[in-house]
């Protein structure tokens, strides 16, 4: 009786084994579709540009000729006016997040406290979100139009002197930026939401009986532990940012005189309007590692913050 008892025992580790391994096996069967799926749409892509950012291609074949090495590389970056497009990006993506953050944060505290109506508020709040990017640039668009728009209507009004927003290079650039902004606040405000959903009561009940005043709560308690919830905001801003093409593309086309032209929407001008597939491939992958590197710098910041955190707890 023990030794079988002993010998279930056994055995029952390898039945499990078993088990545990065809779950496996019948995992990766049902994923292995979807994943073949995502390889041919974003996989297949990526390695074919980054060949044609190396490559001399047949227009006439779409197929690659011959190897060119860096040249397209080396060309972009001895480009004076693709060098003032890397910065204009770089400068268009942080004052997109520094906006988003200023804006969305306070919008979160108002929303986190109860009042009448919160709800409706809140969906109100996220309807840009669920807008479509071209209908909401083409809103905008009619927004900012020099005679009609809704925005110089409200200049006149007031006594002031219309803009051409579209059609002057600095009021363009920040024009998109305005359509950007309005489009991110509804996701950052979310995120920060629920962040400030996840702070427990206590510290601040603490705070309180301290005397701690609302201002020295807020800086010195919501600010730091909102770090956390804020640095990954930033990084999906920025990338998304970096990536914003449909506003530009209905608003401006990256005029005028190239002022609202970044990295994304210059790779679709080389490879659609002027036919450089090789070139547009470089700066496709130029505009990838600028990327990777700020993203990069922001998450050692994020380790950094999360270690003064954790040596102040201790």
């Amino acid at each position: 009786m023990e030794t079988q008892t002993a010998g279930t025992l056994a055995h029952r580790p390898s039945v499990a084994r078993r088990r545990m391994r065809a779950e496996t096996r019948l995992g990766w069967m049902l994923v292995t579709p979807a994943l073949a799926l995502l390889a041919a749409v974003y996989l297949y892509p990526a390695v074919m540009t980054l060949l044609f950012s190396f490559s001399r291609i047949s227009l006439s074949e779409l197929s690659i000729e011959g190897l060119v090495g860096l040249q397209y590389y080396r060309a972009a970056l001895n480009n004076e006016a693709f060098i003032a497009t890397v910065l204009r990006t770089l400068k268009f993506g942080f004052t997109i997040v520094v906006l988003t953050l200023v804006i969305s944060f306070p919008i979160a505290l108002l929303l986190h406290r109860p009042f009448f109506g919160r709800g409706i508020v809140r969906t109100a709040v996220l309807l840009p979100w669920a807008i479509p990017p071209v209908v909401s640039s083409v809103l905008w668009g009619q927004m900012f139009h020099a005679e009609a728009g809704f925005i110089n209507g409200l200049i006149r009004a007031f006594g002031g002197e219309p803009r051409i927003w579209l059609g002057d290079p600095n009021l363009a650039f920040y024009s998109i930026i305005v359509v950007e902004v309005w489009r991110a606040i509804p996701l950052a405000t979310l995120f920060m939401l629920a962040g400030l959903s996840t702070l427990p009561d206590s510290i601040y009940e603490a705070a309180t009986i301290d005397g701690a005043t609302k201002w020295q709560q807020f800086r010195h308690l919501t600010l730091p532990l909102m770090q956390p919830v804020v640095i990954p905001i930033v990084i999906f801003q920025f990338i998304f940012s970096m990536k914003a093409f449909d506003s530009i593309f209905v608003l401006t086309r990256g005029g005028p005189v190239q002022s609202t032209t970044t990295l994304n929407y210059l790779a679709y001008q080389q490879w659609f309007q002027q036919l450089r597939m090789g070139q547009s491939a470089a700066t496709a992958y130029i505009l990838l590692l600028l990327t990777l590197v700020v993203i990069g710098v922001m998450g050692l910041v994020r380790w950094a913050a999360e270690r003064r955190m954790g040596g102040a707890g201790r």
